[in-house]
């Protein structure tokens, strides 16, 4: 399991000392979902083992893009600026979706090593990655999707070792990571919480998209 999940649910990580650059949209949630996660989170640290880290509310988002992931360590000067031309060509493509956009959220589910919500897309997501992918192609790097980071490369002029570009496969907002690896009891603890759905916040609506630090 990722030993820096575990710094932070022990509250050991310095201010800079992970930091990468993520595109996302959703966040901060709707505060309808942000009001109803509280609750299901308070379920979940009631029951779950402490190896469990629940994401805090104010970390919920939608992932389009992991320009540079926070596990590769403090985040370079120069990174924002190399990215922003990548980001301005990506929007000026005839791909990129225009206006406001709709994802629908799902129940939880137990997703391998996380737990998620994943959202349904209208296609402005897909839509978003597709124009991503080209104009980081088009800069000199290639972006890994999903599982597949075999053709991956960075941007040229990024710091060495940093990892490359990552386009997720699915449209998701994780709520749970394990900081050791989780027992079948921790499993079926999780599945029973997870059973609390959160109906009735499940509409996102809006055109809004940023790219942060975090």
């Amino acid at each position: 399991m990722n030993e820096i999940v575990a710094r932070l649910a022990e509250g050991k990580v310095a201010q800079g000392e992970y930091c990468g650059l993520v595109l996302n949209c959703s966040w901060p949630m709707p505060e309808e979902v942000i009001r109803k996660y509280e609750i299901f989170r308070e379920k979940l640290l009631a029951v779950m083992p402490k190896k469990a880290y629940i994401y805090p509310a104010e970390t919920l988002h939608c992932t389009i893009c992991t320009l540079r992931a926070f596990t590769a360590g403090p985040l370079e000067p120069d990174a924002m600026s190399r990215w922003r031309p990548v980001l301005d060509a990506a929007r000026a493509l005839p791909t990129w979706p225009q206006g406001a956009f709709r994802l629908k959220m799902g129940p939880p589910t137990l997703e391998g090593a996380a737990a998620i919500f994943r959202f349904e897309d209208d296609g402005a997501i897909a839509a978003m990655r597709s124009s991503l992918r080209e104009a980081i192609c088009s800069a000199g790097g290639v972006a890994a999707e999903g599982c597949d980071r075999s053709k991956a490369k960075p941007l040229p002029g990024t710091a060495e070792g940093d990892p490359p570009p990552h386009l997720p496969d699915i449209v998701h907002s994780t709520v749970l990571r394990w900081t050791a690896e989780p027992s079948e009891s921790d499993l079926e603890e999780l599945g029973a919480a997870g059973s609390c759905s959160l109906h009735g916040q499940s509409c996102y609506r809006g055109h809004p998209v940023y790219a942060h630090p975090g």
